[in-house]
Order: structure tokens, then C-alpha cells, then sequence
């Protein structure tokens, strides 16, 4: 008897030692330890959750995405990913056209809008002819069917109102956040694009060189009049900009809450708006790097909302942060939103939510938590 209790002792020692080496192997996995970007956030901005999206590019090697294959879901990516093949074969390109037009350069508020396509046509690859602002002379066609699951207008921002919207595949740099004293020690200009492929290991005649040179040729574009233009590389960065943007540290973050994986084009209900007060925000989008570069600017004259919604086929329910822009009387008539609305400019306001992985900071002061 007291053979057979000393080895059901040394099985319960046994089984309790091997729990404690799996918990610990789990631990590890979850970085339960946060890095020193969580420990900036937590310090500087300590009511403010941190959003997902931010959360998984601090730990890229527990977030990785894979290509959707269902067919239902396939149908929203198939241009992107088709054009990111054909991209793939022809190599990289050059700037043949990356400049906005004079007719961009003096109207910022049009232009913050073609930043978000620009960062939503990344996923596609790089494009020749390819520009920030509106051309008339390049193949618009994965442009456009970006565009037509993103823009709506501000009259469907209204609980029982339904708006098509379809969402993308997260296209998050592989390297994810980098901690900032080493994103510091990369090149980031234009000028030094060699030694930043040469740190990061990138072919100078690859689809990455050419994505690479773009991001860059956009973040050396200096900012225009009245314009908070600026890059990030860190998340230290991405605060700190944001403040000196907004001219106060009482700022917080507001990002869509939405499925990695994307979710087809398909009609939502909206359940609930939520206002955000203020007139000016700043947006920031994630661009086509290696590792996380976020190009951030102002947005004036415009409202922001947070909107629930559940969609009509698949009962996926969301929360996306809508920017709806108020004046486009002086925007281009060949804006891809006009197309997809069927309006002009001067018509009325012109709405788009955000992405996964974008995100648009407010001053705390600003916030209310009355929907209407």
C-alpha cells in the first residue's frame, strides 16, 4: 500500500511538474511580458485601450493572417490579389507619376482621401503610373472596386439606414511595429532607400524595392499650408506626432473593430451611431514596409462617427470608425467617390470608414458618448 501511494504521489508530482512547464511554454507564446511600446502606451495614454490592430504588429509572429479561401470571400480580393501577381512578373517600378497634380496640391482635404486608397492599393503591389492624387491616365479598375465597398454618404449614417460595404483582407507588414531605438537605426528617406535594403536584407530589383521607395517618396513629400503631414515607424512615433498634430497629449485613438480576415461585400444595418465631436482629426494609415509605417495627416473640415452595424447576409456585427468630409466643392470631378456615389463635387459630404489597421486620434476633451 505504501509502494502504491508513493508512486501515485510521484504521478501527481510528475503531471503537476509538466503543467507548470506548459503554462510557462504559454506564457512565453502570449508574451505575457509587454514590450517596451505597451509599457510607453500604458504610461502615456493610460485610459486609453490599446486597439488590436496596434496590439498584433507588436507581436507579428502570434498574428499572421492567411489568404481567404472561401468563395464568398474570395470574390473581394480576387483584383487585389491578381494585380499583385501581374505586378510580381513585370518587377518593380519606378516614379513615373507619384506627384499630386497643382490642382491636389492646393486642396488638402481631397487629398487626405487619397491617402486611404493609396494605402488600400498597396495590397495590390505596386502600380506604374501609380499616384496619390487623381489621374486620367492609368487602369483604374482595382481602384475603383476598392472604392466601391468604401465610400457612402452621410445620410446613411442613421440607425435603420443600410449601406454596402465590403472589408479587406489586414495587409499588415510582416515585421510588425518595430521597438523604436531600432526603427530609428534605418534609413528613412528616400535618399538612403540602398542602405535600408541592404539593413533589411531586400533585393534592389524586387516588388518590395519598389513598394519601399514609394512609402518613402510619399513620407519625404513636404507637408502643404495649413497641413500636420508626418511618418511613423514606431508607435512611439505614431503618439508623439499625434500630439504635436492636435496640439495637446489629451489625445485618444478610435479604430474600426473589424474581422482580420475581412468579410465579403454585403448590405449592413446600421444599429447605432455614436457621434464624436470636433471638426479636425488626424488619420493615419498603414503603408506598404517591411515593417509598420503609418503616414499620418490632418483631416479638416470634417465629423466623425463610431457606427455599429450588423451585416444582412452573414449577421457579422462591426464597429467602424466613419470620417465623413464636409466640403468637397473644390475636390477633383474624377475623385473615384463621385463615381461610386454618383455625385459632383459640392454635393454634399462624402463618408468612408476606416480599414483594419487604420486609425484616427481625437482630443479626449472632444469625445462625447451620446448616439443618436
Amino acid at each position: 500500500i505504501r509502494i502504491s501511494q508513493l508512486l501515485s504521489m510521484a504521478r501527481r508530482l510528475h503531471s503537476a511538474i509538466i503543467a507548470t512547464f506548459v503554462l510557462l511554454a504559454v506564457g512565453q507564446c502570449s508574451n505575457a511580458v509587454p514590450t517596451e511600446a505597451e509599457v510607453y502606451w500604458r504610461t502615456v495614454l493610460p485610459d486609453s485601450p490599446l486597439p488590436d490592430p496596434i496590439l498584433k504588429l507588436l507581436h507579428p509572429e502570434t498574428s499572421s493572417v492567411k489568404k481567404p479561401k472561401d468563395d464568398t470571400v474570395a470574390e473581394a480580393y480576387s483584383l487585389t490579389w491578381l494585380m499583385w501577381g501581374l505586378r510580381s512578373r513585370s518587377g518593380p517600378t519606378k516614379h513615373s507619376s507619384p506627384r499630386p497634380s497643382s490642382k491636389d496640391e492646393t486642396v488638402a482635404e481631397a487629398y487626405s482621401l487619397t491617402w486611404l486608397m493609396w494605402g488600400l492599393r498597396s495590397l495590390s503591389g505596386p502600380k506604374k503610373h501609380s499616384s496619390p492624387g487623381p489621374s486620367h491616365d492609368r487602369d483604374h479598375s482595382a481602384d475603383e472596386y476598392l472604392a466601391r465597398g468604401l465610400f457612402f454618404h452621410e445620410e446613411a449614417v442613421q440607425v435603420g439606414k443600410t449601406m454596402t460595404l465590403y472589408f479587406p483582407l489586414a495587409a499588415s507588414a510582416p515585421l510588425g511595429l518595430l521597438p523604436r531605438h531600432v526603427a530609428d537605426s534605418i534609413p528613412f528617406s528616400a535618399s538612403s532607400l540602398p542602405t535600408a535594403l541592404a539593413r533589411l536584407g531586400v533585393a534592389n530589383n524586387s516588388v518590395q524595392a519598389a513598394n519601399m521607395e514609394e512609402t518613402l517618396y510619399m513620407c519625404d513629400l513636404p507637408p502643404k499650408a495649413g497641413e500636420a503631414k508626418f511618418c511613423a515607424t514606431s508607435l512611439e512615433a505614431l503618439v508623439e506626432g499625434t500630439m504635436a498634430a492636435l496640439g495637446t497629449r489629451n489625445v485618444r485613438p478610435m479604430a474600426s473593430d473589424l474581422p482580420r480576415s475581412g468579410a465579403p461585400k454585403q448590405p449592413y444595418a446600421v444599429r447605432a451611431v455614436h457621434p464624436v465631436d470636433g471638426s479636425s482629426f488626424v488619420s493615419c494609415h498603414d503603408h506598404n514596409y517591411p515593417y509598420t509605417v503609418y503616414m499620418c495627416h490632418n483631416t479638416p473640415a470634417t465629423r466623425a462617427y463610431m457606427v455599429e452595424m450588423e451585416g444582412a447576409h452573414s449577421g457579422l456585427a462591426v464597429t467602424v470608425a466613419a470620417i465623413c468630409h464636409t466640403d468637397t466643392s473644390h475636390w477633383d470631378a474624377e475623385h473615384f467617390s463621385f463615381k461610386v456615389l454618383g455625385t459632383k463635387p459640392g454635393d454634399g459630404p462624402i463618408c468612408h470608414y476606416l480599414p483594419y489597421g487604420h486609425n484616427v486620434w481625437v482630443k479626449k476633451e472632444a469625445n462625447r458618448s451620446s448616439s443618436s
